[in-house]
């Protein structure tokens, strides 16, 4: 009897202790299963080293930013969802990447596994991926590489995949920052030029910006965006064309070009003039050449990028003038406030740019000339550009002076001949034109000397003052016999 009651004593307390290891060890832990003779219970967890298996969790456990290298594995990957468009892709691990700088960004695998890759980036929304950016299956090899536009600060899925949902693997993957935008890459860093060249470009590391995008003269295949577009300023030192071409400068890159040109230097501020995408060039039909109408001493604006959706590039443009030199003459008198006396209601042109006072049309007109001034043999013309179409008076004076004059300046005086008046076309006209005596003649030039010219013209439009008429800048010519 007694030792009945101490078995059952015993009995009790061990379940008691059972109990009470049940309600200290929580979880409850699972038996371990015997190791002779049985199969081990393994048990599968989703790589939170090289990349989640999901992308709901890429944010608490595969968060990256900037540049740098990632280590990826997808060996124990499944194919989840959503799931990038290119080469089937499949066995798929995600990062969360937020970028540290803005501009094109480069993302790869490239030898850094012999597996058949696919690449993908994606937008994000509350915490999810949204829309497919960009994918890409073969790029280097069997492996693939990407490059995302990225914003800084903004933050990314960046899917890491198989082809056609092939195996797993173990890479890098690399994320290249953005290389800092080009001096010239906005208008507003136009890089001025002269003379024939060549001059380097390079759209490779050049952004698209948001001015030329939608002018019409650029409508080629369905587009008249100029992409990944570089700028430049370039005056003519003759009066007749101006043709700009890549044919013979491509260095690396791609070959699918695109230009436009602009009257004026610096931001256009009217229509393009000109513009090309292909041209027949030796060894490629993708490259640019342009011809336009150029004026002696006009700026004007060059937009360089390539087509949309073409490899960036990288090599040199010349441009080959056609036509009479440019006088020897001297531009004075500019309306970009530098002078003595003022534009009239403080509408300056830019300084440098060599033009009168601003008008109505947001530029100052520009007054130069091309030809011999000689007494003998006369082949002088004077041009005047950036004007409304409307009328022109030019005229000669003795003596240079500098007075505000309607919404400009007037800066030729003394004895005043008026040459001749002339209508405006595209902004610009010129004296003479068929039919008109020389200037010389005109001006009643009988011996070597100096005079200075300037073009009056009716500015309708309410702008500045209430008069409605302005000038360009003067030009002093020096005759010879």
């Amino acid at each position: 009897m007694t030792l009945n009651r101490f078995a059952l004593a015993l009995v009790a307390g061990s379940v008691c202790s059972t109990a009470m290891a049940q309600n200290f060890d929580s979880p409850k832990l699972p038996k371990l299963p015997p190791t002779s003779g049985q199969p081990t219970l393994q048990v599968v967890t989703s790589n939170l080293v090289g990349g989640s298996d999901d992308p709901s969790t890429a944010i608490a456990t595969n968060s990256i930013s900037g540049a740098g290298a990632f280590a990826v594995d997808s060996t124990l990957a499944t194919t989840g969802t959503p799931v990038a468009t290119c080469g089937a892709m499949g066995t798929d691990v995600w990062f969360y990447w937020t970028a540290a700088a803005s501009g094109l960004t480069t993302i790869n695998l490239c030898g850094s596994t012999t597996a058949d890759t696919a690449l993908a980036a994606w937008s994000a929304s509350a915490g999810a991926p949204l829309a497919q950016i960009v994918c890409n299956d073969d790029s280097c090899g069997l492996q693939s590489q990407i490059t995302l536009n990225a914003v800084a600060g903004t933050s990314y899925f960046i899917e890491v995949g198989s082809y056609a949902s092939g195996a797993g693997y173990t890479g890098t993957l690399t994320v290249t920052a953005p290389t800092p935008p080009i001096a010239n890459d906005e208008c507003t860093g136009a890089i001025a030029l002269t003379g024939a060249g060549p001059w380097p470009f390079n759209n490779t590391s050049a952004t698209t910006g948001t001015v030329g995008q939608t002018e019409a003269v650029c409508l080629f295949f369905g587009l008249t965006a100029i992409a990944n577009d570089e700028w430049f300023t370039w005056s003519a030192s003759q009066s007749g064309t101006a043709t700009l071409s890549v044919c013979a400068g491509i260095v690396s890159g791609g070959n699918d070009t695109k230009v436009a040109i602009y009257d004026g230097a610096g931001c256009p501020v009217t229509a393009a003039i000109a513009c090309n995408d292909d041209a027949t060039c030796a060894g490629s039909g993708l490259r640019s050449t342009v011809t336009w109408a150029a004026n002696c001493g006009q700026s004007y604006t060059i937009q360089l990028g390539r087509y949309n959706g073409a490899t960036a590039s990288q090599g040199t443009f010349s441009i080959v003038e056609g036509g009479v030199p440019c006088v020897s003459g001297t531009a004075y008198c500019f309306g970009d406030g530098t002078g003595a006396v003022a534009c009239p209601c403080g509408n300056n042109s830019a300084v440098g740019a060599g033009e009168g006072c601003l008008s109505s049309l947001g530029v100052g007109a520009k007054l130069g000339g091309s030809g011999n001034p000689s007494i003998a043999g006369d082949s002088l013309v004077l041009a005047g550009t950036g004007m409304p179409n409307s009328n022109a008076l030019y005229f000669q004076g003795t003596t240079q002076i500098a007075a505000a004059f309607g919404d400009g300046l007037r800066c030729a005086g003394g004895s005043i001949i008026r040459l001749g008046t002339k209508t405006n076309a595209a902004g610009a006209s010129a004296y003479p034109a068929a039919g008109d005596l020389s200037v010389s003649a005109r001006g009643l030039v009988t011996a070597p000397g100096v005079r200075n010219y300037q073009v009056w013209y009716r500015n309708a439009a309410a702008f500045c003052t209430a008069s409605t008429f302005n000038l360009t800048n003067g030009y002093e010519i020096t005759w010879a016999p």
